[in-house]
């Protein structure tokens, strides 16, 4: 599996760099990503809870990948994302102001906020406007640029944009990029591990987690999750074309007929056009259901808690439950 390992995969991703006995490797990661040197170097961490599971209100279940308090008191936490959402920063900001926040107690001033730095690796592209890989975002002013707090530090990187080039020639912080990229080859890694001895740490990492039954295991079906979301969410959008289609040229076919009416004609294409319009919404939000269940139901055949999968779904526990019991239940005649 060496060869082919998804070092983005959360059960890999958190053996890797959040584990207290490995934690000097978390500390040359996140030093080396915000470009830390010297006086500024983090030279501890503790690891602070992996997962925030609170706020269920809107049935979803927010996840920080990896958080840490440095040294100094500031708190960072390390999000990895692997599919796409367009609107992609303002979870990423939520995440940022509950774990700025989270540290404060009732009565406590303000001025014991300390600062909050979010590193988010994104396995696709989610800055169409940028050829760079790597965006660093800060409080300033509008005109002069000047920051207005060091508090707040956010850090977005596409994985898929980096370009190594001469890989003897990249930074520190391009380096650890490039050893998660899958635009990385095996051989380039191994060059890398010869001028960081972190990354070189790390790849004997890789050898002792593919030789770990259990680590492995939970990596294939972490692994299989991820395909099947994906699945699942191409399989939503192939019925959401192809629904659009049949509607249009339904659509078609109705106006020409339509055209040769007049007065109540025109009712009636405003009202077939909405009628398909529902009954498109209708039809994936069905779809969707079904995918969902579906993907649960495998799920819960790999023997996944209920837990795991509502955090991987994206899915109320309550819900997950209720699979659970649709899918036990005897059939009935």
């Amino acid at each position: 599996m060496a060869q082919q390992l998804n070092r983005l995969n959360d059960v890999f991703f958190k053996y890797l760099l959040g584990d207290t006995k490995k934690k000097f490797l978390t500390l040359s990661f996140i030093n080396g990503i915000l470009n830390r040197t010297d006086d500024t170097l983090f030279t501890d961490l503790e690891f602070l809870d992996k997962e925030m599971t609170p706020i269920m209100q809107d049935g979803k279940v927010y996840v920080l990948d990896i958080r840490a308090k440095m040294n100094d008191g500031t708190q960072v936490n390390i999000e990895v994302q692997v599919c796409k959402d367009p609107d992609m920063a303002r979870p990423s900001l939520y995440y940022w102001a509950k774990m700025y926040g989270s540290e404060l107690r009732e009565g406590e001033p303000y001025d014991k906020l300390m600062p909050a730095i979010s590193i988010n690796l994104m396995d696709f592209n989610a800055f169409a406007q940028y050829t760079t890989c790597h965006h660093s975002y800060h409080i300033c002013n509008d005109e002069t640029k000047d920051i207005l707090i060091d508090d707040l530090e956010m850090h977005f990187i596409e994985l898929e944009k980096i370009r190594i080039g001469d890989i003897r020639k990249l930074r520190k912080s391009e380096r650890w990029i490039a050893y998660f990229s899958h635009q990385c080859s095996d051989e380039e890694r191994e060059v890398l591990a010869m001028s960081e001895p972190a990354i070189k740490e790390a790849m004997k990492c890789e050898m002792y987690f593919t030789q770990d039954e259990k680590l492995r295991r939970k990596y294939e079906i972490q692994e299989k999750a991820r395909r099947d979301y994906i699945s699942m969410m191409h399989n939503i959008e192939k019925s959401r074309t192809e629904g659009w289609q049949k509607g249009l040229e339904e659509g078609r076919a109705e106006g020409l007929a339509e055209g040769r009416e007049e007065g109540r004609a025109e009712g009636r294409k405003e009202g077939r056009a909405e009628g398909r319009k529902e009954g498109r919404e209708e039809g994936r939000l069905e779809e969707r259901k079904r995918l969902t269940e579906q993907t649960v139901a495998t799920m819960l055949q790999e023997g996944l808690s209920h837990e795991l999968i509502a955090r991987i779904m994206g899915l109320p526990e309550e819900t997950v439950q209720a699979i659970a019991a649709a899918q036990s239940a005897p059939a009935t005649e």
